[in-house]
């Protein structure tokens, strides 16, 4: 697995942008990078759009969104 380090200090502000075709790419593509980003950086902020989702897959996108982002205190999520 390939490592990255960011250079910014954990205790600043830092701002993601999550951009997802279908209502669970996001998830399947990147969560565990988005929720190590979370962990190490606790005023992360996140900016988290799905398209392509109706009925029940915006349903499931947005569930699934917020519970990734649950301790995300600074979130926008758009289905």
């Amino acid at each position: 697995m390939l490592g990255f380090a960011l250079k910014q200090e954990q205790d600043k502000s830092l701002q993601a942008l999550c951009l997802g075709a279908h209502s669970d790419d996001i998830e399947i593509g990147c969560g565990g990078t988005i929720y190590r980003l979370i962990k190490e950086y606790p005023n992360i902020k996140v900016h988290w759009v799905a398209f392509g989702s109706t009925g029940i897959r915006t349903e499931e996108a947005l569930g699934s969104a917020n519970e990734l982002l649950r301790d995300v205190k600074d979130k926008m999520v758009t289905t």
